[in-house]
């Protein structure tokens, strides 16, 4: 009996502890939406698509109910604002939204592999190949590959909350065509937030992406911001 439960032990250890506590305490670090406080918020809305500006309102509930008032903006445009403003709640969310966030997995560094990033880990067993680096208690690289996608968000700068936790400041996401690896495209984010109430939310979102010889510039501001 306790044979077996020895065995059994040893088959869910993870496979580099040092790591899992490395990887452990920069999580702790983020600072997230408490799900048992966040009902959404509204906001006063400035959206810049290019050159032109649209004013309006928006009421969000979750990251798949949004309100949107901006008389004049494209159906396109306003895609945009719904997608960005879903990615960025649903990775602030403290049980992730729903997104595929590999908690799961025995974690391992790679040897041979730091940068000056940090170290890289790995996730044995996950399906979407993904891999972290973590410096200062900063998880300043993630990368993974989804929806058909190879990508690496690459954190250049943070925010810090109050209470010391962190938020992304600037970041980059890198795609790589699956098939060639060869680079894609790059999206280059800058992201503000506003302490409403003890709750750190999104006031201003700017989005600079490029893709072949297409660069295209979008920001969001949000102001007045007030909770559910």
């Amino acid at each position: 009996m306790s044979s077996h439960s020895e065995s059994a032990a040893v088959a869910v250890a993870p496979l580099d502890s040092a790591a899992e506590d490395l990887l452990r305490d920069a999580r702790a670090r983020r600072w997230v939406i408490p799900d048992e406080r966040f009902r959404g918020f509204r906001a006063a809305v400035v959206l810049h698509d290019e050159g032109r500006a649209f004013t309006g309102t928006l009421s969000l509930k979750s990251v798949r109910e949004m309100e949107i008032g901006i008389p004049d903006a494209s159906a396109e445009t306003l895609g945009w604002l719904r997608g960005v403003l879903a990615m960025n709640i649903a990775h602030r969310l403290q049980r992730t939204g729903g997104m595929p966030v590999p908690t799961d997995f025995p974690v391992r560094f790679e040897a041979g592999a730091e940068n000056a990033l940090g170290p890289k880990i790995v996730f044995e067993g996950d399906p979407l190949g993904s891999s972290y680096r973590i410096r200062d208690g900063i998880i300043t690289e993630v990368h993974r590959q989804m929806h058909g996608s190879v990508f690496t968000i690459t954190t250049l700068e943070i925010s810090t909350a109050d209470d010391g936790r962190t938020m992304p400041k600037h970041y980059v996401v890198t795609y790589f065509d699956p098939g060639t690896n060869a680079v894609s495209g790059v999206a280059q984010y800058t992201e503000h937030y506003a302490n409403v109430d003890g709750m750190y939310l999104p006031s201003y979102i700017r989005v600079i992406e490029t893709s072949g010889t297409t660069t295209t510039v979008r920001a969001l501001e949000l102001n007045d911001l007030a909770l559910l």
